[in-house]
This record gives structure tokens, C-alpha cells and sequence, in this order.
């Protein structure tokens, strides 16, 4: 294990090159070998610790349900596999994880990641704001194509999150959602008459309409 090199790496940064040796020699763990276009991770697959790349790049990918694949992002030397799926409910990875080249994978299961976490404060505050970079990047990406959107799209992309059986109950008055939208409340309310007029939607009492798609 090249503990000079986990220093360089998130979870163990502000460390030095002892104390990391130190505390691996405590816990349990594996590196695990990948060949080129190896499947590390199937989408699914349920993460039961921290990954971590010491070797190589990873191409994240999800099958669309046309049979296309979206690339998602690739993850080099250093980088922590899906940390954000590690505790919580949800521990199954949303992507398959594709190695390019000759990969290596440092794996921890949760039981010494905690160990770790106790052992060293430090860990845990890397980990955390690991997680919450990640979180602020992906919540600002998704504004900005969120802000990017027409009010069409956006009024779309509504009632699909909103609806059950093709039905839709507007959780929000309009007056709410033209705020939550940053657009004018006339503009929305056109919209939605136009989607009445198209018959996208059919009233169904107040603020309730069926949806025909």
C-alpha cells in the first residue's frame, strides 16, 4: 500500500504519511485488481463500504432505455466511488462503473470506515465535505439547467414528479409556483391554459387535472 500516496487522496488529507500507515494497520481492507473494460460496479449493486481509485480511470455510464449509453463522468486516480450512496437508505450504486485501463480499487467496508471516523476526527470532516462538495456542485448544476428550461419544460417537468395514475394535484398555487419557477405569474397561467386548450390536461376540479400523454 503506498501510504504516501493516500495522503494526496480526500478522505486523508491534513494527514501525514504515518498516521495513515498506522490506522490501516488496525482496520481491514482490500485493493482489488481490474483489467481494462472490466465491470467494477453494476448499476444495482448494493455499496456496503468506501471505494477509492488508487490506479487508473473509471468510466460511469447508465443504459438509457432506448439501449444508448449516457456517459455520466469518469473518475480518476484519488476519487471516491459514490460516497454519497454509503450510508443512508439508498446504498445501491445508480451507474456502471467501467474500468479504461488497469485499474485498482481500495475497498472499506462501513464497520472500519466508523473505525476510522473514531479513530481520527479528521476523516470524518474530510468525508463530510466530500459529500457536501459534491452535493452543492450537483444541486447548482441542476439549477442552472433547471433555470436554463422554458416555462413549457419547466411546467412539464412538474407534472411528471407530481403525478399519480395521470392525475395531477397542484401542491402549489400558482402564485407559488411562478415564484418557484422565476417567471411571471400570467406567463405560467398561459401555459397552463395551453395545456388545457392542447389537451394535455383536463380539469378535474380545483387545482386537480388528468393527464393525457
Amino acid at each position: 500500500m503506498n501510504f504516501d500516496f493516500l495522503k494526496k487522496v480526500i478522505l486523508f488529507k491534513d494527514l501525514e504519511e504515518n498516521e495513515i500507515k498506522e490506522m490501516f494497520n488496525t482496520i481491514n481492507f482490500d485493493v482489488k485488481k481490474f483489467e481494462k473494460d472490466d465491470i467494477v460496479f453494476f448499476r444495482g449493486d448494493v455499496l456496503d463500504g468506501i471505494s477509492i481509485v488508487l490506479k487508473g480511470n473509471l468510466s460511469a455510464e447508465m443504459l438509457k432505455d432506448t439501449g444508448d449509453i449516457q456517459k455520466i463522468e469518469n473518475l480518476s486516480t484519488g476519487d471516491l466511488i459514490a460516497s454519497a450512496f454509503v450510508f443512508g437508505q439508498n446504498n445501491i450504486i445508480p451507474v456502471d462503473l467501467i474500468s479504461l485501463e488497469k485499474t485498482e480499487i481500495l475497498h472499506i467496508d462501513k464497520k472500519n470506515l466508523l473505525k476510522l471516523f473514531n479513530i481520527k476526527e479528521m476523516i470524518l470532516i474530510n468525508f463530510l465535505n466530500e459529500i457536501s462538495d459534491k452535493t452543492q456542485f450537483l444541486s447548482n448544476k441542476v439549477w442552472k439547467s433547471f433555470n436554463a428550461k422554458t416555462i413549457r419544460e419547466k411546467m412539464f417537468d412538474y407534472i411528471q414528479q407530481n403525478k399519480i395514475d395521470n392525475k395531477i394535484l397542484f401542491k402549489h398555487s400558482i402564485k407559488e409556483l411562478s415564484e418557484i419557477f422565476g417567471v411571471s405569474r400570467p406567463s405560467l397561467s398561459r401555459v397552463i391554459s395551453e395545456f388545457v386548450e392542447e389537451g394535455i390536461l383536463e380539469r378535474d376540479g380545483k387545482n386537480r387535472f388528468k393527464l393525457n400523454l
